[in-house]
Protein backbone atom coordinates (compact mmCIF):
# COMPACT_ATOMS: atom_id res chain seq x y z
CA UNK A 1 0.00 0.00 0.00
CA UNK A 2 2.77 2.40 0.96
CA UNK A 3 4.68 1.71 -2.27
CA UNK A 4 1.62 2.39 -4.43
CA UNK A 5 1.04 5.75 -2.73
CA UNK A 6 4.70 6.69 -3.12
CA UNK A 7 4.68 5.73 -6.79
CA UNK A 8 1.49 7.74 -7.37
CA UNK A 9 2.98 10.83 -5.68
CA UNK A 10 6.23 10.51 -7.66
CA UNK A 11 4.31 10.08 -10.90
CA UNK A 12 2.28 13.22 -10.23
CA UNK A 13 5.38 15.21 -9.31
CA UNK A 14 7.44 14.05 -12.29
CA UNK A 15 4.72 14.09 -14.96
CA UNK A 16 4.55 17.87 -15.52
CA UNK A 17 8.30 18.15 -16.16
CA UNK A 18 8.25 16.56 -19.65
CA UNK A 19 5.09 18.47 -20.55
CA UNK A 20 6.70 21.76 -19.49
CA UNK A 21 9.92 20.86 -21.32
CA UNK A 22 7.96 20.07 -24.50
CA UNK A 23 6.09 23.37 -24.24
CA UNK A 24 9.33 25.29 -23.75
CA UNK A 25 10.89 23.49 -26.72
CA UNK A 26 7.94 24.45 -28.94
CA UNK A 27 8.16 28.05 -27.78
CA UNK A 28 11.89 28.19 -28.52
CA UNK A 29 11.37 26.59 -31.93
CA UNK A 30 8.66 29.14 -32.73
CA UNK A 31 10.99 31.93 -31.62
CA UNK A 32 13.79 30.72 -33.90
CA UNK A 33 11.38 30.42 -36.84
CA UNK A 34 10.01 33.94 -36.27
CA UNK A 35 13.47 35.48 -35.83
CA UNK A 36 14.68 33.77 -39.01
CA UNK A 37 11.69 34.93 -41.07
CA UNK A 38 11.91 38.47 -39.69
CA UNK A 39 15.68 38.65 -40.24
CA UNK A 40 15.35 37.46 -43.83
CA UNK A 41 12.59 39.96 -44.55
CA UNK A 42 14.69 42.85 -43.23
CA UNK A 43 17.82 41.63 -45.05
CA UNK A 44 15.89 41.59 -48.32
CA UNK A 45 14.25 44.97 -47.66
CA UNK A 46 10.82 43.36 -47.49
CA UNK A 47 9.52 45.49 -44.64
CA UNK A 48 5.94 44.67 -45.50
CA UNK A 49 6.72 41.01 -44.73
CA UNK A 50 8.71 42.09 -41.65
CA UNK A 51 5.59 43.91 -40.44
CA UNK A 52 3.87 40.51 -40.16
CA UNK A 53 5.92 40.03 -36.98
CA UNK A 54 4.49 43.14 -35.30
CA UNK A 55 2.46 42.56 -32.17
CA UNK A 56 -1.19 43.00 -33.23
CA UNK A 57 -2.02 44.66 -29.91
CA UNK A 58 0.38 47.49 -30.80
CA UNK A 59 -0.66 48.02 -34.42
CA UNK A 60 -3.06 50.92 -34.91
CA UNK A 61 -4.74 51.18 -38.29
CA UNK A 62 -2.99 49.53 -41.22
CA UNK A 63 -0.31 46.98 -40.47
CA UNK A 64 1.95 48.48 -43.16
CA UNK A 65 0.89 51.76 -44.72
CA UNK A 66 1.82 53.35 -48.04
CA UNK A 67 3.68 56.00 -46.07
CA UNK A 68 5.80 53.34 -44.38
CA UNK A 69 6.40 51.66 -47.74
CA UNK A 70 7.75 54.93 -49.17
CA UNK A 71 9.91 55.49 -46.10
CA UNK A 72 11.60 52.08 -46.30
CA UNK A 73 12.14 52.38 -50.08
CA UNK A 74 14.62 55.19 -49.36
CA UNK A 75 17.02 52.68 -47.78
CA UNK A 76 18.78 49.45 -48.65
CA UNK A 77 19.84 47.01 -45.95
CA UNK A 78 23.34 45.74 -46.73
CA UNK A 79 23.92 43.86 -43.49
CA UNK A 80 21.99 42.32 -40.59
CA UNK A 81 24.08 40.82 -37.79
CA UNK A 82 23.02 39.61 -34.37
CA UNK A 83 25.20 41.22 -31.69
CA UNK A 84 23.58 40.01 -28.46
CA UNK A 85 20.47 38.26 -27.23
CA UNK A 86 18.80 37.34 -23.97
CA UNK A 87 15.82 35.25 -22.93
CA UNK A 88 14.53 37.53 -20.17
CA UNK A 89 11.91 35.00 -19.09
CA UNK A 90 10.02 32.18 -20.87
CA UNK A 91 7.70 34.71 -22.54
CA UNK A 92 10.11 37.57 -23.29
CA UNK A 93 13.14 37.69 -25.59
CA UNK A 94 15.40 40.59 -26.46
CA UNK A 95 18.11 40.96 -29.07
CA UNK A 96 20.40 43.63 -30.41
CA UNK A 97 21.08 43.58 -34.14
CA UNK A 98 23.54 45.65 -36.15
CA UNK A 99 22.00 46.99 -39.35
CA UNK A 100 24.14 48.25 -42.20
CA UNK A 101 22.01 50.78 -44.06
CA UNK A 102 22.58 52.44 -47.42
CA UNK A 103 20.74 55.69 -48.05
CA UNK A 104 19.61 55.35 -51.68
CA UNK A 105 19.75 59.13 -52.30
CA UNK A 106 23.30 59.73 -51.06
CA UNK A 107 24.66 56.18 -51.54
CA UNK A 108 26.29 56.41 -48.11
CA UNK A 109 26.37 53.48 -45.74
CA UNK A 110 26.02 53.71 -41.99
CA UNK A 111 25.58 51.33 -39.11
CA UNK A 112 22.68 51.45 -36.72
CA UNK A 113 21.68 49.26 -33.78
CA UNK A 114 18.19 47.79 -33.74
CA UNK A 115 17.03 46.72 -30.28
CA UNK A 116 14.25 44.19 -30.66
CA UNK A 117 11.86 42.99 -27.98
CA UNK A 118 9.69 39.94 -28.53
CA UNK A 119 6.85 38.43 -26.50
CA UNK A 120 5.34 34.98 -26.69
CA UNK A 121 1.58 34.68 -27.07
CA UNK A 122 0.57 31.29 -25.70
CA UNK A 123 -2.88 31.58 -27.27
CA UNK A 124 -1.56 31.88 -30.84
CA UNK A 125 1.67 30.00 -30.02
CA UNK A 126 3.61 32.76 -31.72
CA UNK A 127 6.27 35.32 -30.90
CA UNK A 128 5.44 38.96 -31.66
CA UNK A 129 7.79 41.90 -32.14
CA UNK A 130 6.82 44.54 -29.59
CA UNK A 131 9.53 47.11 -30.32
CA UNK A 132 8.31 47.99 -33.82
CA UNK A 133 10.07 48.07 -37.16
CA UNK A 134 13.54 49.66 -37.13
CA UNK A 135 14.00 53.37 -37.72
CA UNK A 136 16.53 53.67 -40.51
CA UNK A 137 17.15 57.43 -40.67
Amino acid sequence: MFNKALILVLALVLLPAPVAAKSTWRSEKALQENLRAYGLAVRWNDFEAAADALDPTLVQGERFSEQQEEYYKAFQISGYQLKSSAMLDPLTYSQRVELRIIDRDTQTERIKTDRQNWRYDALTKRWWLTSGLPKLD
